[in-house]
C-alpha cells in the first residue's frame, strides 16, 4: 500500500478547518535496540557496550531498564557525574593561575599536578558521593560536610586521617556556615570576586547554575550611563538608578552570604607572601587593611579563604543586607536551603542533566519535555538516578532522526508520531574518548612534559603523568570539543577538524598499544584479538576476526562474508600484502576501525 497515510498524517497534509496553514507530516524513525543500548551506555558511563550486553538487548529490547540501573553503580557512570558538573561549574580549568608549591604543600612532596588534580576533583567527589549513594541531589547545597584528600587538607588545614588516605568527610574549621558546595573554598576559589564587584559574579553564578536564572543577561538600559570606573558612582547608582535597581535588589542581597570569603586566592599573592617570610615588615608601618582581616599570614598554607570578622562587611559598604529573591537570611545555610527549596532548582537541575545527557543547549529543551523530567526527579525525592534513568529511556533520547514529508510514503508506516523534542546524533566527547578507549583496548594516553628538571625552574613545572585528554595545559580537551573552564567555556557537539586529528592520534596511539599487548597474552585475555594469532593470515579466520571487532567496537553484528565485513579485509589484505607483517595489519585495522563515523557519532 503504497500510498496509504496513517490518518494522523494524512490529517497533517490538510488544514484543519480553521485556516491555519497544514503543518508538515513527519514520523520519527527509532533506534534499533542495539543502537538504543549503545546510546545510553556511552551517555550514562562514556563506553561501548559489551558483547554480552548486546546479546542480552538482541535477546530482549526490555532488557534495558535493568542495564542501566546497574550501570548506574559503576565508577564509569561516578566519573560521568563529575563531568557533567566539571562542566557546568567550570571547575576543571588548568589553562589559568595555579596555587603554588611552596611551605608545608611543598614539604609534603606534592606535586603542581598533585594540587592541580586535588583542588578541582573535590567539588565534584562531594557531587558523586551523593549521586552514587542515590541520596537527595538537594543534598549538594545542603550538607553540613564537605570531603577533601591529603592534598586538600594540608592546602586548607583541615582534619584529616593519613592512615585511612582517599577522599574523607571532613568540617571546614574557620567558623563559616557549612552547606556542601556552597561552602566550598575551590568552587569560589576558581569563581573570583574582582575588585568592587563585591560578589555580585559568584551570586550570580549560584542564580545562573542552580535556577537557570542568569540575572546578569537582563536587557538593562541606564539613562545617562554609569561611570564604571568608579566604585562609588557605581555603588550610588545600583541603589538609586530605575535602570540598575531591578538586576540590584535581587543580585546585591543574594551576594551579601559572600561575605567572608575573600574575594580571590591567587597564586601571585601567595608566592608575595612567602617572599615576606609569611610576616608583615614593620618597617615602613603596619599593613593595610582593606578588609581589616587580610593579613599576609592569610596566604601562605594552611590558606585562610573565610573569616567570621568579614561576613557582616556588607553593612559597613552600606550594601543590602542577606536575602534570598525577598526573604530574609542569616547565612550561606539558609542560602542552601533557599535555593533547594525554591521550585526553579528541581526545573533548572531537570534541564542540566537533560542537556548534558542529549548535547542540548539546556535553556533550547523543550518546556513539556523538561517538565516531565522535572516530575520524574521531584516525585523520586530528588534522585538524580532516577532522572538519568529517565531521560536516557524517553522516547527522545531513543529516536533516530525525523523523516521529512518526502520520505513518508517510502518507510514503513508503523513508526510513531513525532513527539516534539529529538536530539539526533551524539558526538563523542573528549571523557567519553578516554574512558571509551581504555575499556576496549586497554590504552590510556597519558604523558609527562615535565623538564628532567623541572623542580629547580618553578614551583608550576611539575605536573607529572597528564592524561592528554582531560586536560588543556599539555592536553587536546578543548580541541575534541571539550571545555578548558576558563577561556573555552562551552562545549562542541559537532565534527570539526581538531576532533579528527585529535581522535586520529588518539586511535593511532591506542591501537599500536593493542598490538604491543594483546598476542603476548593467551587468547582468553586480550580484549580485541581473541580469534586470530601473529601467524593468522587465511580469510576465513581473518573475517571471522573483523567480524568480531565491528560487533565490540562499533556495536554492530555481521556476518563475516557480508560486504561491509569484506571492505575491512580488503583493508586488512591490503596492508599486508604491503608488509609482510599481520602486526601492522591488525594494527591499521584497528585504528581505523577506532575512527569510524560509528564510533564517533552513536
Amino acid at each position: 500500500m503504497r500510498f496509504a497515510l496513517p490518518v494522523l498524517a494524512l490529517g497533517a497534509a490538510c488544514n484543519g478547518g480553521n485556516g491555519d496553514p497544514a503543518p508538515t507530516p513527519t514520523k520519527i524513525e527509532m533506534l534499533d535496540p542495539v543502537e538504543s543500548l549503545t546510546r545510553a551506555s556511552m551517555a550514562v558511563r562514556g563506553q561501548r557496550p559489551s558483547l554480552d550486553e548486546i546479546a542480552q538487548m538482541e535477546a530482549d529490547p526490555a532488557a534495558l531498564d535493568g542495564l542501566v540501573d546497574g550501570w548506574m553503580t559503576s565508577d564509569a557512570f561516578a566519573e560521568t557525574i563529575k563531568d557533567l558538573h566539571a562542566e557546568l561549574y567550570l571547575i576543571r580549568a588548568d589553562t589559568n593561575f595555579q596555587l603554588p608549591v611552596a611551605g608545608i604543600v611543598e614539604q609534603a612532596g606534592y606535586s603542581q599536578g598533585d594540587l592541580h588534580r586535588s583542588t578541582v576533583e573535590a567539588p565534584l567527589e562531594l557531587v558523586k558521593e551523593i549521586v552514587l549513594e542515590d541520596r537527595p541531589y538537594t543534598e549538594i547545597l545542603t550538607t553540613d560536610y564537605t570531603v577533601a584528600d591529603d592534598v586538600v587538607a594540608t592546602i586548607y588545614g583541615l582534619t584529616y586521617d593519613d592512615d585511612a588516605g582517599g577522599w574523607q568527610h571532613t568540617q571546614w574549621s574557620d567558623g563559616r556556615p557549612q552547606s556542601g558546595l556552597l561552602s566550598d573554598s575551590e568552587m569560589w576559589r576558581r569563581h573570583v570576586s574582582n575588585a568592587a564587584n563585591y560578589h555580585r559574579g559568584r551570586a550570580n553564578f549560584v542564580s545562573r547554575t542552580f535556577l537557570c536564572e542568569d540575572i546578569a543577561s537582563r536587557d538593562v538600559f541606564v539613562e545617562g550611563g554609569v561611570d564604571i570606573s568608579k566604585p562609588d558612582a557605581v555603588a550610588e547608582a545600583v541603589s538609586t538608578n530605575p535602570g540598575c535597581i531591578g538586576c540590584h535588589n535581587a543580585l546585591d542581597p543574594l551576594a551579601a552570604f559572600w561575605w567572608g570569603y575573600k574575594e580571590q586566592l591567587h597564586r601571585g599573592a601567595i608566592l608575595t607572601a612567602y617572599a615576606s617570610g609569611c610576616e608583615w615588615d614593620w618597617t615602613n608601618g603596619p599593613p593595610p587593611r582593606d578588609p581589616p582581616s587580610y593579613r599576609i599570614e592569610h596566604w601562605c598554607y594552611p590558606l585562610k579563604f573565610y573569616d567570621v570578622s568579614d561576613q557582616d562587611l556588607w553593612y559597613d559598604k552600606g550594601l543590602k543586607a542577606p536575602a534570598y529573591y525577598g526573604v530574609p537570611a542569616d547565612d550561606m545555610t539558609d542560602l542552601g536551603w533557599l535555593v533547594t527549596e525554591d521550585p526553579r532548582f528541581a526545573t533548572c537541575t531537570a534541564r542540566t542533566f537533560a542537556g548534558y545527557l542529549t548535547q542540548t543547549d539546556r535553556m533550547e529543551l523543550p518546556v513539556d519535555y523538561v517538565n516531565e523530567m522535572r516530575e520524574v526527579f521531584v516525585e523520586s525525592g530528588y534522585s538524580a538516578k532516577a532522572l538519568v534513568k529517565a531521560i536516557v529511556l524517553s522516547e527522545p533520547f531513543q529516536t533516530r532522526r525525523v523523516l521529512p514529508a518526502s520520505d513518508i510514503y517510502d518507510r514503513a508506516m508503523d513508526a510513531p508520531e513525532l513527539a516534539g523534542f529529538v536530539p539526533g546524533l551524539q558526538t563523542l566527547r573528549p571523557e567519553q574518548a578516554s574512558r571509551t578507549f581504555a575499556d576496549l583496548t586497554g590504552f590510556t594516553w597519558l604523558a609527562n612534559q615535565d623538564a628532567v628538571d623541572c623542580e629547580n625552574i618553578g614551583s608550576n613545572s611539575c605536573w607529572n603523568n597528564i592524561d592528554l585528554v582531560y586536560t588543556d595545559l599539555f592536553g587536546f580537551r578543548s580541541m575534541m570539543g571539550g571545555i578548558d573552564g576558563y577561556t573555552v567555556t562551552h562545549p562542541i557537539h559537532s565534527p570539526t577538524p581538531t576532533h579528527e586529528i585529535v581522535l586520529g592520534k588518539l586511535a593511532r596511539e591506542a591501537a599500536g598499544f593493542v598490538l604491543q599487548n594483546e598476542f603476548d597474552k593467551p587468547a582468553a585475555e586480550r580484549r580485541l584479538l581473541t580469534l586470530v594469532e601473529p601467524t593468522t593470515v587465511d580469510e576465513v579466520s581473518v573475517r571471522n576476526q573483523i567480524a568480531a571487532l565491528h560487533l565490540r567496537i562499533l556495536s554492530e553484528r555481521l556476518a563475516p562474508d557480508s560486504e561491509e565485513i569484506g571492505e575491512t579485509y580488503a583493508l586488512w589484505s591490503g596492508m599486508y600484502a604491503a608488509t609482510s607483517d599481520t602486526a601492522k595489519a591488525w594494527e591499521i585495522t584497528i585504528s581505523a576501525l577506532l575512527q569510524d563515523p560509528r564510533m564517533v557519532f552513536y
